[in-house]
Formats: C-alpha cells, structure tokens, sequence
C-alpha cells in the first residue's frame, strides 16, 4: 500500500508499505478521505522536529473509509461498513475519563501524532489499523468527504457552543480559515445570532459572506474600531479566537462587552503579556475550547437531517500521492484554500 510518511519539516514522502493486520480488538480500515488538518501542516512548517510529531509518522486524523478486516474479538462492526473513528486514544481510566472528558485525558494518545509518548500512524495511507472502540459508523446520507470533516466539525461545534448567551447574541470570530468558518456555519445555524468575522484573505472573508456572515472585516482594517462601530461602542456578548496571530488576546478584551466572554479554540503557542485589570474590572470570562467528547456523532446527525451543509468547505479533492504537492500549496502565504481531500479513490 502507499503511505505518506512525515520525517519531519519539509520532508514527506510517498512510501510502500505493507498492509498491515488488525491485533485482537482493533480492525482494518480502507481508506476513501482524509482531510488535510491545519496541525498536520504545522508538524510540516515547523522549524525543527517536535515531540508532538515525531518521525518517521503517518499524519492525519480527520478521515473515513469502510472496514477491511475485522480482528480477533470485534464484534458489532461488518466488513465493508463505512467508518470514521474518534482520534482521541483516551485511556478511559483516568480522572477526566471517568467523568466523561475524554479530551482532557492524561494517558492519551491521538492518531497521527506521537502525543503521549507513542507515535500513531493516522490516515495518510491507502490502510491503517485502528482501535474497535474509536470508531464511529457513518450514518446513511453520509458521504466518506463529509465523514472526513466530522472531526474538525466536532472542534468548531464545541467552540460555537462553549459560552453561548442564545439568541440574540453578537459575536466576533477571528480568523476565517476551516475552523473559524466552520464555528460561522454552526452559529448561523442554530438560532437568531448577529457574526463578524475577520481574516487577512479577501477570498476567505467572501467564503464567509456566502455562509451568512453579517459582517466581514480584513484584518489589515481596525478590528476594534470596526466591532465598536457596529455595537455602538459596546462591544460583542463573545470574540471566538480561530487564529492565534501575535496581538489577538489584546485586541479581544477591547472588543468584546462587558460581562462578555472569550473563546480560545485557536492553538497558540506564543507566550501573551496582557493586561489582567479590565478582565476582572470588566467581568470578562476567559475559556478554552479543545477538542471534543462525543460531539461528532452530533454533528453528523446534523449533516444526516440536512440541517447544515459542509460540502462547500472542501475547496479541492486530490489523489493521495499528490499529498507533497498540496503541503506545499497549502503552506503557501496567499493559499485561499479551506479544506482540501486527500483520496485513495
């Protein structure tokens, strides 16, 4: 089978590999779509090797295909039933486990990644093997491409939910790459709610305006001054922060009301100095968003009931072994793509 294989920054590589056999308690999976996850990039573009991804690894963990093989001792799954899986590997034994946070696991390990101190390959590969318990079937009406975005789709429903004040609300999202449209695509959906949103590339923020946004601002613009305008000085009830550039904390607390809230759910690496005076003074709530529970299964049953439409997130279906090629273009400082596919197809 081919796989392609990160040996760090820069370096991917197509590879033949055998296919392997799924161990007692874990299955086969052929695979049709994995979607190209903005952490698989940033394992990519880092300047060195990262614990996070250590190589040689298989990345990517936002996919779906139909079951190959079934190892020892699974059971209600069946050949050829269509798949996702959870990439959360919690332990199911911990503190945060036994009380349903699975993200917040202490032992865990995640697909495509080397977190928890063992590498898992993911689903840059024509076959992997995976855990029985971590999958997820797809319903019926639910393409193998809309199986692959239900991961990040689960991320964005979380953080659309995480700090909700209902209807009636105003909110600012920053950043309007896949995440940042996908929380757009949720708060537009599930009530009467007022959405601006900001991003650096015109061809993003018009993808914003075809999802409903109320208001698109270029992040070369004054985001504050613009917020203020458009709540007469008040501010927004919540900011989502979708993209962590140098400065977004700061600008934040400006924009968002009294009494409001802010949601982290952009992964910034950067250490932040702030002013924690108007956070107290002001009321301000502070929150982060990560990951998800069992919020996939709720965003599928959405995409079932046709209650939100996800196709025009993908920008582009590409084979499998172009997967350097897209690296490269996605990587790219004026890439105005949302989501792209890897298939094996």
């Amino acid at each position: 089978m081919k796989s392609l294989v990160y040996y760090g920054p820069q370096d991917l590589r197509l590879e033949e590999r055998p296919i392997p056999s799924p161990k007692k308690g874990e299955v086969l999976v052929k695979i049709h779509a994995v979607s190209v996850c903005g952490s698989d990039l940033g394992a990519y573009r880092l300047p060195e090797v990262s614990d996070r991804w250590a190589p040689p690894l298989v990345l990517g963990h936002e996919f779906s295909g139909e079951i190959a093989a079934l190892g020892e001792g699974v059971e209600n799954f069946k050949l050829g039933q269509a798949v996702t899986a959870n990439p959360i590997l919690y332990c199911g034994e911990c503190y945060y486990c036994k009380r349903g946070l699975i993200n917040l696991c202490t032992h865990r390990q995640s697909l495509g990644t080397s977190i928890g101190g063992a590498a898992q390959d993911g689903a840059m590969q024509e076959y992997m093997t995976i855990r029985a318990s971590a999958l997820i079937p797809l319903m019926e009406g639910v393409s193998y491409v809309q199986g692959s975005l239900l991961e990040p789709l689960a991320v964005s429903l979380v953080a659309a939910r995480n700090g909700d004040f209902g209807d009636g609300e105003r909110v600012a999202i920053i950043g309007a790459g896949p995440i940042g449209l996908m929380i757009l695509n949720f708060l537009k959906s599930s009530g009467n709610k007022e959405v601006y949103i900001s991003d650096l590339l015109p061809s993003r923020l018009q993808k914003a305006k075809q999802m409903g946004a109320d208001k698109t601002i270029s992040g070369r613009d004054d985001m504050v001054q613009a917020i203020k305008d458009l709540t007469d000085g008040i501010g927004v009830d919540r900011v989502i922060i979708a993209a962590g550039a140098p400065g977004v904390m700061e600008s934040a607390i400006k924009m968002v009301r009294s009494g409001g809230r802010i949601v982290l759910v952009a992964l910034i690496h950067h250490k932040a100095e702030m002013d924690l005076f108007p956070v107290v003074a002001r009321q301000i709530s502070i929150l982060g968003s990560y990951m998800f529970t069992n919020e996939m299964q709720d965003v599928m049953q959405l995409i079932a009931d046709k209650k939100i439409n996800v196709d025009g997130l993908v920008s582009s279906i590409y084979p499998l072994k172009d997967g350097k090629k897209i690296f490269n273009l996605l990587c790219g400082p004026t890439c105005n793509k949302v989501k792209i596919i890897l298939t094996n197809d």
